[in-house]
């Protein structure tokens, strides 16, 4: 059998590559429209075999700053692995392209490589290959209004909806949003850019560098109606209602969160606000181990670790919500 061999994705290669991701990636249809595979700002790897493009994965380049609460000062250049999509029709080409294209992305200085939301089926081969699976930083917040659709999304089995619905009911926001201090923006402005680094300098131990040009980027994905607020108090919010296109998912997805503890409570509620307005079946975040009382506040007291894998020097607890590794790309 002739080797799988990797090599740089060329735009010449598109029309192929969107093939694979429509036939090989049936719960994201919206890859195969090309739409946000043009708009991701990232190294992109293909698996060739015989001539053909047999497996595919992105890999996008992120600094992460260390906090006060690291003990260190510095940056770490991360390079996130996404859309890793393979041709499955043949197990050994299959497992081949899979290895080299992850190989590549781990050989792709300065970057160091990192994933989030290994399932358990991978984490093995991600630790034989050198990599620490971290559950002690990230967590993923819920609250779940439909919860016997919500359910879903985490992988529950819809028996546990009543104790959801009770959860609910012993897990109320704990005040309502002042409206006063929040405003809707269409744009972050560079003169922010040190005020939202002081807040998660103070806040987390690493976390992912925020300023206009990055955020402005993200708001610009093509096909999603961000909501962006800001806080009188300090800080910003970005949410969207996500609805799946090919399985029954109806939730809003907390994008993004930066502020003192008093705006976020604030703008978190305003989230939850805005899915029972919607009638979501529920509204999900990702943030810090130490946020778990914030979105408790808000009502959403639902939460399991989420998954990061990292190189084994990164021993900081990493802070991500789902604007990192355009993670809310997909649905």
């Amino acid at each position: 059998m002739s080797q799988v061999e990797i090599k740089d994705f060329e735009e010449s290669q598109m029309d192929e590559l969107l093939a694979l991701l429509t036939k090989w990636s049936p719960d994201h249809p919206e890859l195969g429209e090309g739409d946000i595979v043009k708009w991701q700002k990232c190294y992109r790897f293909v698996a060739m075999h015989e001539g053909k493009i047999v497996g595919y994965i992105g890999q996008i380049a992120h600094d992460f700053k260390y906090g006060k609460k690291s003990g260190k000062e510095g940056v770490e250049h991360l390079g996130w692995g996404v859309t890793l999509v393979l041709d499955m029709s043949d197990s050994k080409i299959r497992k081949q392209a899979g290895r080299e294209l992850l190989g590549r992305c781990e050989n792709n200085p300065p970057l160091q490589y990192s994933a989030v939301g290994v399932v358990p089926a991978i984490e093995e081969p991600y630790k034989r290959r050198g990599h620490v699976v971290r559950r002690d930083c990230s967590k993923m917040y819920a609250r779940f209004l439909n919860p016997a659709k919500a359910l879903k999304y985490m992988d529950k089995p819809s028996i546990y909806a009543p104790v959801m619905k009770l959860a609910n009911v012993f897990c109320p926001k704990q005040k309502d949003v002042n409206r006063e201090k929040v405003e809707r923006i269409k744009e972050f402005k560079p003169d922010w850019d040190e005020k939202w680094d002081k807040l998660m300098y103070e806040q987390y131990e690493i976390y992912g560098i925020r300023n206009a040009e990055f955020l402005n980027y993200k708001l610009t994905q093509p096909n999603r109606d961000y909501h962006v607020y800001i806080h009188s108090d300090d800080g910003y919010i970005i949410f969207r209602h996500a609805i799946h296109r090919t399985r029954d998912l109806n939730l809003v997805k907390v994008c993004d969160l930066v502020g003192t503890e008093e705006a976020k409570v604030d703008l978190v509620s305003l989230a939850v606000d805005f899915a029972d307005e919607v009638k979501a079946y529920g509204v999900v975040a990702l943030g810090s181990f130490d946020e778990e009382k914030t979105y408790k506040k808000a009502g959403m007291c639902i939460s399991k670790p989420y998954p990061i894998t990292m190189r084994p020097h990164i021993t900081a607890k990493m802070h991500i919500s789902f604007f990192e590794s355009d993670l809310d790309n997909l649905w």
